[in-house]
């Protein structure tokens, strides 16, 4: 069978071993998830897998001459060539024959000979040249850069450029698949096209590093937990069965750790005792013995994030109040009926596929006025809100000054006590912002979010009562992602989210703001009960359900009766609670 035999002893990045102790076997048809906190160097090792480090002790052997494609391995030429062309290209052999088909056209014009010509033709029917043309606009479609094909890769921005490079490594089908966080710049659509894609349609094998907990578990088999220098644990099961084991592994690891330290500490008392008189040979040989054990080491700790959200518990029962309103800042991107933000509510907006985010927001913020219609937001409104582009950090100043540009002269004790609870270390508040990696910005922003200096249109207050935050999980791992959902659902006041991390909002939404068709509609639930609605034509608004209405023949009629009860004892709970 063919496979990867990787044997990495040791990694190392200014003197310091990052990567080691890791000897594995991945076999032809492994769909693998590299799973582990920020700071594993798992891109680094997708990196030496792929051959683009070379500098490591180790070796890795490619039994059966497999070949690998990594998703940074693809640059763009010629920037005046179309997206199409690129896409293309993805077809190397198809584009060859294509070129010899044309000379040999040529030559049998001119001489009559016909059988390199023959030659070259049924070769290109062999290998698909029928279906290469169907492949590319079909994938293409799926990423989500349809309307880009006869654009020039020149025009593209850096999000779109990712797609493309994504929709031309899946055409051009490697035996083994290296996708690093291959969700973070396509939307949600993309994301569940590309993940059926890789389910049902692609044959090869792969791995992939990605903080979408769904995706992996419904894309992956095998999970590969990287520990940096100290190796790696594989657990042959998808990402959610994982996180058990992994918590089991860990129980079994710091019992052992605590138990050899007991023995430890009993044998040097021991050999204490024993070390001078008539039993000092005996001490000696206890002593050798001692010597000879493997000391385990404690298992490394990440330092946890502790998210902090104030409230105003007397804020105003409606935030904000929409009526008859054009959303745009020269031309209409949307039109929204009449929709209130009421107290307590948990909305994930849909904005997949349209390009009016960041006016959205502004206006919501106070920042845009609309075109047309009535907006309302409440003199009491208490505002946080988070950027995911983190526009609002200096990069070229320490995360110190950057608490005092945001109106927080603080000491550099309180700084540093403050982000020591956001996962830095106390003394990293003399760092430079330009420095920081994204996670790490992520979390600076949180910390300052923490003290009420990312507020709008309020001050001089310690408590807030809406959390406008705009894609929140981005560069977080799996452990801090958790923390913040632990935090939001503690959260009393009203949150208003873009995200695509469907396990994330289906941990938080209780409603949906979608914009479909020019117009922004709800959707009531999270997002599994929106497709599960979505996907049996169901068009009812299930939070008015009630144990005692009408509805239920309404809901057996489009669902067996099973579905329907099911359905309808949840919102009933719902709705009570």
């Amino acid at each position: 069978m063919n496979h990867l035999n990787i044997n990495i002893n040791t990694f190392e990045r200014d003197g310091e071993s990052i990567i080691g102790n890791i000897h594995t076997i991945i076999n032809q048809d492994d769909r693998l998830a590299l799973i582990g906190p920020n700071g594993v160097w798992k891109s680094t090792f997708m990196r030496i897998i792929s051959g683009q480090i070379g500098e490591y002790d180790g070796s890795i052997e490619n039994i059966g001459g497999i070949t690998l494609g990594y998703l940074e391995q693809i640059h763009f030429m010629d920037e005046t060539k179309t997206i199409r062309d690129e896409l293309r290209d993805a077809f190397s052999e198809i584009r060859e024959l294509e070129k010899t088909i044309e000379q040999e056209e040529n030559t049998l014009a001119e001489t009559g000979e016909y059988i390199a010509y023959t030659e070259a033709i049924e070769r290109y029917k062999l290998i698909g040249w029928y279906t290469y043309e169907n492949d590319v606009e079909r994938v293409s479609r799926g990423i989500g850069i349809f309307h880009l094909l006869e654009r020039p890769l020149a025009e593209v921005s850096g999000g779109e450029r990712t797609k493309i490079a994504l929709a031309k490594i899946l055409l051009s089908r490697p035996d083994f698949l290296l996708l690093d966080e291959p969700t973070n710049f396509i939307d949600l659509t993309s994301v569940e096209w590309l993940e059926n894609y890789l389910e049902n349609t692609w044959k090869w094998w792969y791995i992939i590093v990605s903080h979408d907990r769904e995706f992996l578990d419904r894309t992956c088999k095998t999970t590969i937990e990287m520990l940096g220098k100290n190796g790696i644990n594989i657990y042959h099961w998808d990402y959610t069965y994982s996180v058990e084991e992994r918590k089991k592994v860990r129980e079994i690891q710091d019992k052992k750790y605590e138990e050899q330290q007991i023995m430890i500490e009993s044998e040097k008392k021991l050999i204490n005792r024993f070390r001078a008189g008539s039993r000092s040979g005996f001490a000696k040989s206890r002593e050798r013995q001692l010597e000879k054990v493997e000391i385990l080491e404690k298992a490394e700790v990440q330092i946890g994030v502790n998210f902090i959200f104030s409230y105003d518990k007397h804020g105003p029962e409606t935030l904000i109040k929409w009526e008859d309103v054009f959303v745009g800042r020269k031309n209409p991107l949307f039109y929204i009926r009449s929709i209130n933000l009421t107290k307590w509510d948990r909305v994930w907006i849909v904005w997949e596929n349209w390009v009016g985010k960041s006016t959205f927001i502004k206006t919501l913020l106070g920042q845009i006025k609309p075109l047309e219609g009535y907006l309302h937001i409440h003199e009491n409104a208490r505002i946080l809100y988070f950027s995911q582009l983190h526009e609002s950090l200096d990069t070229n100043i320490s995360i110190l000054d950057n608490f005092t540009l945001h109106g927080l002269p603080y000491a550099r004790e309180r700084v540093g006590s403050i982000i020591s609870t956001f996962g830095f270390e106390f003394h990293d508040y003399s760092k430079i912002v330009g420095n920081l990696s994204g996670w790490e910005r992520s979390r600076l922003l949180f910390a300052l979010l923490s003290q009420n200096s990312l507020a709008w249109r309020w001050e001089h207050s310690d408590t807030s009562n809406l959390l406008i935050l705009d894609e929140p999980t981005n560069h977080l791992d799996a452990d801090t992602r958790e923390s913040l959902e632990k935090a939001l659902r503690e959260y009393p006041g009203s949150i208003l989210f873009i995200s695509h991390d469907r396990y994330f909002v289906n941990k938080l939404a209780e409603k949906l703001w979608i914009i479909e068709d020019g117009e922004l509609i709800i959707s009531y639930g999270n997002y599994e009960d929106y497709r599960y609605k979505r996907e049996r034509w169901i068009d009812l608004d299930m939070s008015l359900f009630n144990v005692d209405g009408e509805l239920d023949l309404v809901l057996e009629q489009k669902l067996w009766a099973v579905e329907a009860r099911r359905i309808k004892e949840k919102f009933a709970r719902r709705k009570k609670k």
